[in-house]
């Protein structure tokens, strides 16, 4: 996934207009409306005083940010990803290492060696008799060069060159020539019949390593799925938050100007102090809630700027440099996607045939069942005696020269071969015995594992469909209350104009208007939750936002 990302940073500039959902214009507009509720003759107004709010009285960037955008940053940045794909890089080195034990070796060995030793023996000095001890000088040098080589049947080779040269002066008498020149050729092989033996058991370290690679990329794909859950979860979230507090700086805003109105009319003794306390009361409740409102913001602002690690990798490192305030303290993140009320209702049985097909969680099992049924299939190898058959087979070639020693090697008049067969086998079988068993029973857990999955992505599909569909129909309720609500208070404040209510009636039915228009909106980011954790229930946020592997 490579699309460029643009991120809107500017300074700090009023917002008349905020974005708002039409929820909450229907709000502001009956808060708005409540500003003539309580006056009964027209009095001058004074400039509307606002409560201060800690958010905007400290320079700010705005960040306008969709939720695609906060996707890609989010991968893009998050240590959770990076440590998955380098888990996949670990594993793939791990298929390299286990490739690499059935490369050649070659080898190459020179030494020399010069020796002054005493000797009683004519044999070494040459003389028919000794009287004395004498030394008997000799030289010798030897030369090899070979390949070494394991198969994936178990069986290895090895082919070596070789080259020895001994030089006797004292006791060239009783030889035909001196020095002497050796060369030799020797092929060795031996073939575990047993333990050890045949392509599946040396082959099954290859196969484990490319499974855990698999299962690398597989947790890879968990990992970014969740991830993107998170952050659509913070994201919706913060649209709450963010019209969840324009609506109550509004209300605010007007239970300010209702309050400096009821003070001038009873100054002017058209209003009992009782109805000023009841409006001062009002007052006292919207602070409550827009302090609410303020604290449930930033957090849900830091929530989703943590998940995009919007400020770097460290937090420490901006605390260690002397960063006074909170770390996203000073950004106000505007979100620009909204909120849908239509939900495609999804059916069971197709939406149990998606999980179980794109869920990376249950696809591993795939991968996890077949590594410890080879596990159990290589302890069970292990457990038979060592029974190898070995052969070996040699070139000769003497003369008393280097070139001449190889000539005669290529005559084959000089060779010796052996065959034969080695056994080795413990005393005691318990550890080996033991070693079968327990991975005998790794692989039953995690069968049971499996069916355990299965179990729990069926109950994931079914409680996401029933969530999205509850979440829908609570939406239409909602709405259908905000509506009889509002035809409540309109009727109320006629009875109040009328002399047939009080204050404290209008203003019970106003909160609890205010309440239900909060709900009605929080349903409507409930929902966009919902149809997300349904998506990933069945596998398919990956494929939502184009996120594709490489396997």
């Amino acid at each position: 996934m490579k699309r460029e990302l643009h991120l809107l940073l500017r300074e700090p500039a009023h917002r008349s207009g905020a974005v708002l959902s039409a929820i909450l214009l229907i709000q502001s507009a009956f808060v708005a409306g409540g500003e003539s509720l309580f006056a009964q003759e027209p009095a001058e107004e004074a400039p509307a005083q606002t409560e201060s709010l800690p958010l905007a009285d400290k320079p700010l960037h705005e960040i306008e940010l969709s939720i695609e955008q906060a996707v890609e940053m989010g991968l893009a940045r998050s240590f959770d990803v990076r440590i998955a794909r380098t888990e996949g890089t670990i594993r793939e080195r791990e298929m390299v290492i286990q490739d690499a034990v059935f490369d050649p070796f070659f080898t190459l060995s020179a030494n020399y060696s010069k020796n002054r030793r005493p000797s009683v023996s004519f044999l070494d000095i040459g003389d028919a008799v000794l009287s004395e001890v004498r030394v008997n000088p000799f030289e010798s040098s030897n030369y090899s060069s070979g390949i070494r080589l394991r198969t994936l049947l178990g069986s290895t080779y090895s082919l070596t060159v070789g080259e020895s040269g001994f030089d006797r002066p004292l006791a060239s008498s009783l030889f035909s020539f001196n020095p002497v020149q050796e060369a030799s050729v020797r092929f060795t092989a031996t073939q575990p019949l047993l333990k050890g033996a045949w392509y599946p058991y040396n082959y099954s370290a290859i196969q484990v390593a490319e499974n855990n690679r698999k299962l690398a990329m597989d947790s890879l794909e968990t990992t970014i799925s969740d991830l993107i859950f998170r952050i659509e979860a913070a994201y919706w979230q913060l649209v709450f938050s963010s019209r969840n507090y324009a609506a109550n700086e509004n209300s605010l805003k007007v239970a300010t100007e209702n309050v400096e109105k009821a003070r001038k009319e009873e100054a002017a003794g058209t209003q009992p102090k009782i109805y000023v306390t009841t409006i001062e009361g009002q007052l006292a409740r919207r602070k409550v809630e827009m302090n609410d409102a303020l604290l449930q913001l930033e957090n849900s602002r830091d929530n989703l700027l943590d998940l995009l690690q919007y400020k770097g990798e460290s937090l420490r490192q901006l605390w260690e440099a002397g960063q006074k305030t909170g770390s996203f303290d000073g950004i106000r993140v505007i979100p620009l996607s909204e909120p849908t009320e239509q939900a495609t209702l999804p059916e069971r049985n197709p939406s149990l045939a998606e999980a179980f097909e794109r869920r990376a969680d249950y696809r591993q099992f795939a991968a996890l069942l077949d590594n410890q049924k080879t596990l159990v299939d290589m302890r069970a190898n292990e457990r038979l005696p060592q029974l190898d058959l070995t052969g070996a087979w040699a070139q000769f070639g003497l003369a008393d020269s280097f070139g001449d020693s190889f000539s005669s090697l290529g005559s084959g008049d000089f060779y010796g071969w052996t065959v034969g067969l080695q056994l080795a086998m413990p005393l005691s079988n318990r550890g080996l015995k033991s070693n079968y068993d327990r991975a005998r029973d790794r692989y039953q857990q995690l069968k049971w594992q499996r069916l355990q999955t299965e179990n729990r992505i069926i109950m994931e599909v079914d409680q996401s469909i029933r969530r999205l569909r509850s979440t829908a129909r609570k939406l239409v309720y909602l709405d259908d209350l905000v509506r009889l609500k509002e035809t409540e208070l309109a009727a109320e404040r006629r009875k109040l104009a009328a002399g047939a209510s009080i204050p404290f009636t209008v203003n019970t039915i106003e909160n609890d208007l205010l309440e239900l228009q909060t709900q009605a909106l929080q349903a409507k980011t409930n929902l966009e939750a919902a149809r997300s954790d349904y998506i990933r229930a069945t596998g398919g946020l990956l494929e939502r936002y184009g996120v594709q592997l490489g396997r």
